[in-house]
């Protein structure tokens, strides 16, 4: 088997994890606490696809065959054997073939790292992207109230470029379109145009909020200046 091609766990999820991302997950299944003890006994990672949202069951075989390996860095044990544990996405890879020998799923898989990371274009989309998501994120605090922990902005255009596909609020679907993009620059440029999209929709929205905030119901129910 040439080194590059190799077996792999995999736990079809509702979620799309990016390189680099931090992913909590609850393990209940006995098909998957087996996979999970085994993965912590060999010491290997598992594989994380995206369920297609059509599927009746979490089946690899209904799943999205672009992923990202998990590396399993905490286990918390529950009485009843449940676990909850922490994981920290690797890779991405590509499902070659399904291979259903044990009670979950394995498949034969490859690397798909990002290309043209060094591009000449890399480092003007960096900084474009890392710009509006900076100004996304203000506005997605201040006009939806929601607030996603970000310790720091990573200064490398790859961790940007993941750090953007986690954080910024979008279907599951179109989180995967991200994920499956093969350059660095084709993911920095549709980043840039989504946040753009994102960040005009919530300026609006901002200002919708800011004129009805110079009104107050009258006593007829209408609104009035206050």
């Amino acid at each position: 088997m040439p080194e590059e091609i190799r077996e792999l766990a995999l736990f079809p999820l509702n979620t799309v994890l990016f390189p680099g991302m931090p992913l909590p997950l609850h393990i209940f299944e006995d098909r998957y606490r087996l996979m999970i003890d085994e993965c912590l006994e060999t010491e290997k990672d598992f594989g994380v696809l995206l369920a297609r949202q059509e599927a009746s069951g979490a089946d690899a075989g209904e799943a999205h065959r672009i992923g990202t390996s998990a590396r399993i860095t905490h286990v918390h044990r529950l009485d009843d054997g449940r676990m909850n544990i922490l994981t920290t996405g690797q890779d991405r890879f590509r499902v070659l073939r399904l291979v259903r020998k044990k009670p979950y799923l394995t498949g034969r898989i490859e690397s798909f790292p990002l290309e043209a990371v060094e591009s000449y274009q890399v480092a003007g989309l960096t900084k474009r992207v890392s710009a509006l998501f900076v100004e996304y994120m203000k506005l997605v605090r201040e006009v939806l109230g929601d607030l996603i922990q970000i310790e720091s902005t990573p200064r490398d255009a790859v961790g940007l470029a993941f750090l953007v596909a986690k954080a910024i609020q979008l279907s599951l679907e179109e989180k995967q379109q991200l994920l499956v993009l093969r350059t660095l620059p084709k993911l920095l440029q549709t980043e840039h145009v989504v946040l753009g999209r994102e960040t005009a929709l919530l300026r609006r929205l901002r200002q919708i909020q800011e004129s009805e905030e110079g009104y107050v119901h009258g006593a007829t129910g209408h609104f009035s200046l206050s």
